[in-house]
């Protein structure tokens, strides 16, 4: 069933944002939107100049790593730099090694990145004693970068000989760190009787942003990002301050290439890092940009994700990405340039077999359509390469909405592969919930690598599709999220330059997505040299028309009638021309509904606590004696239950505390008129299962029990126990009728349903698609609507704070 469209309402600025941010009215319009509604918010985020960033200090674990590396400079001791093989790997490694030549002699500084098929990540005890064994090569202190934080039997094995271990890295904390109080210092002296095991803990500093509360400005870093601020304070101690912002053009790279979340200190590196990049002075960069044909002076987010990013990569896939260091750190024209032909012919490698291994893939889909019958795809073949299955996963969660796992699974070894996710899903947290099948396993909500027996592949596929329903996070808006609706005669040159000011985009900050109703085609060709991509002109019922850039949209086929085309805007440079160009998100009929994120009305004078996406302590909210709390959901932890129906005896004018995420616009606005509360307390948890499987098991568990008593099903009730709205229960109803689990025979004055047990015979299919097309739907509203109330600022929401 296609995504809906879910078209984010306008949130007039306010006249102080409109005034400081000046331009088009549409960015501050889309600024108000994301929840950047103040002057005071605006201008850091379009300007890093205007932008604070947090000392190097403020990374916990930072200052004690600075000074082991100064003193270890100063005492002339050898240092090991130990990296990764992905960019953020490469590009973090090659910072540190370049700055401690600077700050060192070049042959006290030497570096090791792991190749991923015989070492994988991390500091593999086998490898290391090469290091700890050979006199020549044996160092002083071992600095890691992007790596470390679990690697316990690494740094185990570098103390038990003498060596010092400073780990920075910013991957999620082990099982070690469970009882960890945020922003104290980490490093634990372990005792006697502990000093001698494999544990992380054993590190003379370790420094990792998520040591850092929710929301601090440093814990989006990636590993680059962790590597820049500590060579920022490793210069400061060295009396020649300002000099790490050379780096800055690597630190653009990683930052995008590792997808980090571009907020705060990460956005604010990468806009000065991308101008860094512009006007690099590194002989590497500078030949790997012209081996790509990109023209320096315009290079963005997109080149990097889309250009440079995906080359790099292309080493720790299918070569060595020790590679990648020499190129970013060679100062020899010449060697740079065979680097780079060797990255370019790797690239072209990569790209082949991306395109092999999805077309094996997706013919394995079309062969064995009920695959696709379970929350996670799962996949297996002999053949795939290691290094480019995690690539073709992606492509099946962009295709078909769900996980996708691909396996390798070669005659008589185990079997290993990688994963990825949608952003509802946990797959990390789903495949370890599975690890009584796996050899190993490990990776983070959006993705994961493991390894199985062979003859457990089936197994691992039902046990996967049954943990990823109890793993399922907030991913936002099940749909497509539309930042605006534009009339062709909106679009300009000068409109697509403005829309810029936001960038860079990237995760955190999304390239805005806008619409056009009523379109016709004028015009239908294929471009590209083997023409795979299309080139569509639009036209409105006036005969405005403007040019349109669909890739790998040649063979699709174009609904009937009149066109709703969803789109970004891009400007096209063709021989010193700058023109207009849209480029293709998504297409449908004309006929099809646009879902609306809708705002709520409320009191513009209420005297509100904002605490949405913030650690929140209940003690130190208003207690249940006192003020109202809305509770609702399956998934309370040790919080009670509060029904939304209680506010119909609850005394007014006391306050009132969303502890749950409310399930509509309308159930917010009814509680505060109905309570009329003296002050409002924002903290908007996710207490529920939302997936269509965990609403109707819920509606069906209850269902089954009012069948033990008098059959009847209060519909307001059951709605609030389970925090979803009124008509997400009666369409689960009908879907559970479809679905012949139950009747409903009648329906009783105040909304209830009085039901009987059903007859067991399924319902036709189309009648149950249907149904299930219905609920899906509603379920997808309050999912954008919840996600809206989590990310929007109060005068999104109809409130002054």
């Amino acid at each position: 069933m296609p995504r809906p469209w879910l078209l984010t309402p306008p949130v007039p600025p306010s006249p102080a944002l409109a005034a400081a941010v000046g331009g088009h009215p549409l960015v501050a319009q889309l600024l108000a939107q994301r929840g950047i509604d103040t002057p005071a918010a605006a201008l850091p985020f379009l300007d890093p100049a205007a932008y604070t960033p947090s000392p190097p200090a403020a990374l916990v674990g930072l200052e004690r790593a600075a000074h082991l590396l100064a003193d270890a400079i100063r005492q002339e001791k050898r240092i090991l730099v130990w990296g990764d093989f992905d960019v953020d790997g490469q590009t973090s490694t090659s910072l540190l090694v370049a700055a401690l030549h600077e700050l060192s002699a070049p042959e006290r500084v030497t570096f090791h990145v792991p190749n991923r098929f015989s070492e994988s990540h991390g500091i593999r005890p086998f490898r290391l004693r090469e290091f700890l064994d050979d006199p020549a090569r044996k160092p002083d202190l071992i600095l890691t970068c992007d790596t470390g934080i679990s690697d316990g039997p690494g740094v185990g094995l570098a103390k038990n000989v003498g060596v010092t271990v400073v780990v920075t890295d910013h991957h999620d904390l082990t099982a070690e760190f469970a009882n960890y109080a945020l922003g104290q210092e980490p490093v634990c002296a372990l005792s006697a009787a502990e000093a001698g095991r494999e544990s992380v803990r054993r590190a003379d500093a370790l420094v990792n942003p998520k040591f850092l509360a929710v929301g601090d400005p440093l814990r989006t870093l990636p590993g680059v990002g962790v590597a820049y601020k500590l060579v920022q304070r490793l210069y400061e101690l060295a009396d020649r301050a300002g000099e790490a912002t050379q780096f800055l053009d690597l630190v653009a790279l990683g930052i995008v290439a590792d997808v980090a979340e571009q907020v705060h200190d990460a956005r604010y590196l990468l806009q000065l890092g991308l101008e860094r990049l512009r006007r690099t002075e590194r002989i590497g960069l500078k030949v790997l940009i012209h081996t790509t044909r990109l023209n320096p002076e315009t290079l963005d987010a997109e080149s990097i994700g889309f250009q440079l990013g995906p080359r790099m990569n292309a080493l720790g896939r299918l070569d060595d990405a020790t590679v990648a260091v020499e190129l970013l750190t060679t100062r020899d024209a010449i060697r740079a340039g065979q680097l780079a032909a060797q990255m370019e012919r790797l690239n072209n490698q990569r790209r082949l077999l991306t395109s092999q291994i999805s077309g094996m893939a997706f013919d394995i889909l079309e062969k064995q359509p009920h695959l696709l019958d379970f929350n996670g795809i799962v996949l297996a073949h002999p053949n795939w390469h290691a290094g480019i299955v995690g690539i073709v996963a992606s492509r099946l969660v962009e295709e078909f909405g769900k996980p996708a796992v691909l396996l390798l699974n070669p005659p008589g070894e185990a079997v290993r592969g990688s994963a990825r996710s949608t952003p509802g899903v946990d797959i990390g947290a789903s495949i370890a919930a599975c690890a009584d099948l796996l050899l190993t396993y490990g990776g983070h909500p959006g993705a994961a690598g493991l390894s199985l027996e062979a003859d457990k592949i089936d197994h691992f596929r039902r046990e996967l599709s049954r943990q990823i329903d109890s793993q399922r996070i907030d991913g936002g808006p099940e749909g497509m999220v539309i930042d605006a609706e534009l009339r062709l005669t909106d679009l300009s040159l000068h409109l697509v330059e403005q829309v810029q000011r936001l960038a860079p985009f990237g995760n955190g900050n999304p390239t805005p997505v806008f619409m056009s109703r009523g379109l016709t085609v004028a015009d239908d060709r294929r471009m590209g040299r083997d023409g795979t991509h299309r080139r569509l002109v639009l036209q409105d019922a006036q005969e405005n028309k403007q040019p349109l850039v669909w890739f790998n949209g040649a063979d699709a086929q174009l609904p009937e009638g009149p066109l709703d085309i969803a789109y970004t805007l891009n400007i096209n440079e063709y021989k010193g021309e700058r023109n207009l160009q849209l480029m293709y998100k998504e297409i449908r009929a004309t006929e099809a509904e646009t879902l609306t994120v809708a705002a709520p009305s409320l009191p513009a004078r209420l005297p509100i606590h904002d605490l949405r996406r913030q650690s929140v302590e209940r003690a130190s909210l208003p207690q249940p004696d006192g003020a109202f709390w809305l509770v609702e959901g399956t998934r309370l932890g040790e919080v009670a239950f509060h029904s939304r129906l209680e506010a119909r005896r609850y005394p007014k004018g006391r306050p009132l505390v969303v502890w749950s995420a409310p399930p509509s616009a309308e159930v917010l606005r009814w509680l505060v008129e109905t309570l009329a509360p003296s002050e409002l307390w924002l903290v908007g948890r996710e207490t529920g299962d939302d997936s269509l499987d965990g609403v109707v098991k819920a509606v069906a568990g209850m269902g089954k029990h009012a069948l033990t008593q008098d059959g009847r099903l209060p519909i307001d009730r059951l709605a609030a126990r389970i925090g979803v709205s009124e008509a997400i229960v009666r369409h689960a109803l009908f879907w559970l009728e479809a679905k012949r689990i139950l009747w409903v025979i009648e329906w009783e004055s105040g909304d209830v349903a009085r039901i009987a047990p059903s007859d067991g015979l399924t319902a036709g299919d189309g009648v149950l698609q249907e149904k299930q097309a219905e609920l899906s739907v509603l379920l997808s509203e309050m999912r954008a609507w919840r996600r809206y109330f989590l990310r929007a600022g109060l005068g999104e929401l109809g409130m002054k704070g």
